[in-house]
């Protein structure tokens, strides 16, 4: 090189140095989704009265899974005029029907910056389990759905889990325990209920419906039932089937109806539990109704007296069989 070009040369990187360094545009917007979720648009969220101040994003995701999904998760790049990382944020929508749409408006967590751009990435996807039903060779689970609820709890309308049961044992069951486990849409617990059906004769079939009882369940999205005990006519052979408890002056009735659901005549002792307004125990009485015939029913009736400087503010009542046996020689 001559020493003529190595002066231009020189001059040329100095001018260059010089100027002021052109500033970088910020990328292109660009959001991915994944084989669960599709992401149909998106573009900049801008606030009412912002002018053309960008403070986030909108998306418009779409479940493509074969299934609902219980949550999706989000990884977002926010851009500033030059190009430069304003914020990166993760953030989560749930509970997408299957083949369901939403939209979704992420906000960058720095308020005054000027969001120009942006980057999503979906991150994750969690798929709702199926339902999970257990039954055994005495009692079939023939049909079970997820019922939307028309009454309203704190958390919204109720759901509730509709099931079809069937005796397919050779006796009459006095009780079928069935135990519901509801889960969110991640399959997380959120209650577990069980409740009895009474008196299913061989056979025969039985649907009832079963409710979360913790209201912050009520919107649940899959679960898991099952069968969880069976008690035949054999050791349970007396039901209550209707009791309430009515004030006198100084004392309380109780009073109710019976049935014998076994294939022969039982005799019953009705066992109470009175307490009191901070719920501790004030007495107990048993009632005993005898001579009941097999599938019939039978009013009981008792007064109990309230102690000095007590009052029965509830009451807790059950049923026994009462079993005649030989008394055992002692040894």
């Amino acid at each position: 090189m001559s020493e003529k070009d190595e002066i231009k040369e020189t001059n040329t990187i100095a001018e260059t140095a010089g100027e002021d360094a052109a500033p970088c545009a910020p990328p292109e917007p660009v959001a991915t989704g994944n084989e669960s979720l599709e992401i149909i648009t998106h573009s900049l969220y801008i606030k009412e009265g912002s002018g053309a101040k960008g403070s986030g994003v909108v998306l418009t995701i779409k479940n493509i899974a074969d299934g609902d999904i219980g949550k999706a998760v989000f990884n977002i790049v926010f851009y500033g005029a030059a190009g430069d990382v304003i914020d990166t944020v993760e953030d989560y929508t749930g509970d997408i029907d299957k083949g369901g749409m939403r939209n979704f408006c992420v906000e960058c967590q720095k308020t005054e910056a000027d969001i120009r751009s942006y980057a999503v990435n979906t991150v994750q996807t969690t798929i709702t389990p199926e339902p999970v039903v257990m039954d055994n060779d005495e009692v079939k689970i023939i049909t079970h759905t997820l019922a939307e609820g028309n009454a309203l709890n704190e958390e919204g309308f109720s759901r509730s889990i509709d099931v079809s049961i069937r005796n397919v044992f050779d006796k009459t069951f006095a009780s079928v325990i069935l135990e519901a486990v509801f889960m969110d849409g991640e399959g997380n617990e959120l209650d577990t209920v069980r409740q009895k059906v009474l008196e299913i004769k061989p056979d025969s079939s039985r649907t009832v419906q079963i409710s979360p009882a913790k209201p912050d369940a009520g919107m649940f999205r899959t679960y898991r039932l099952s069968v969880y005990r069976t008690v035949t006519t054999d050791i349970e052979k007396v039901q209550i089937k209707s009791h309430e408890m009515k004030p006198l002056d100084g004392a309380v009735e109780i009073s109710g109806v019976l049935k014998n659901v076994s294939d022969g005549k039982a005799d019953a002792a009705v066992v109470t539990l009175f307490k009191d307004v901070k719920d501790e125990k004030i007495a107990t009485r048993v009632a005993y109704i005898r001579d009941i015939d097999p599938g019939a029913s039978k009013q009981f009736r008792f007064k109990f007296v309230e102690p000095e400087d007590e009052s029965v503010n509830s009451y807790v009542i059950s049923v026994g069989s009462i079993a005649e046996e030989a008394a055992t020689p002692a040894v």
